[in-house]
């Protein structure tokens, strides 16, 4: 089959559409690792006052260089998530130390709701589950950014988002946790 010169055209015009398309995100085949940098997301501000108010962010969205914190933990959690709702008590006692004595003006924490609703997030806020500020992400496009990953997924980054620490799956004991979230936030 032989092309003309607007057939060649067409084809070379959706090659590139195509590539253009599937190029995506840096994490694209499977979930970020230790050094590597997250992509510049934009994320959805939690919607209570005291969650805003904690990551001190203003508007309907933020970055994590928005965040005036040396280490971020971000906790990607599925709100159906049996495994989340086991590492869910864990975390509100991670929380819960991250805002007492020296860690507190150098440490932010949040968790991001893949596929949650700002619905769902309100009642696993009401339910007890969750007491830091979960972001939502309704349509998995930050998920799908992150490699989608298994949920629970835990990263410690920094303003840049560079990959300090990452944890697949449940984290069973937050002690030597916190206690390297504290030695990354020196």
């Amino acid at each position: 089959m032989k092309m003309n010169r607007r057939n060649k055209g067409m084809l070379i015009l959706l090659i590139l559409s195509c590539s253009a398309f599937f190029a995506g995100p840096a994490f694209c085949d499977s979930p970020p690792e230790e050094g590597d940098t997250l992509p510049d997301m934009e994320l959805t501000s939690p919607t209570g006052e005291a969650d805003r108010q904690y990551l001190g962010v203003q508007g309907a969205t933020f970055k994590l260089k928005d965040l005036d914190a040396k280490v971020i933990v971000i906790e990607v959690i599925g709100v159906y998530c049996p495994y989340c709702y086991e590492q869910a008590p864990l975390f509100r006692n991670l929380f819960n130390r991250l805002q007492k004595g020296k860690l507190q003006d150098k440490v932010k924490m949040f968790g991001i709701a893949a596929g949650g609703t700002a619905m769902e997030i309100e009642h696993l806020r009401k339910e007890g589950q969750y007491n830091y500020p979960l972001v939502q992400d309704p349509r998995y496009s930050v998920h799908k950014s992150l490699g989608e990953p298994r949920t629970p997924f835990t990263m410690v980054v920094d303003q840049e988002g560079k990959l300090l620490y990452v944890h697949p799956g449940t984290i069973k004991d937050i002690d030597p946790f916190y206690d390297r979230i504290g030695k990354l936030a020196e």
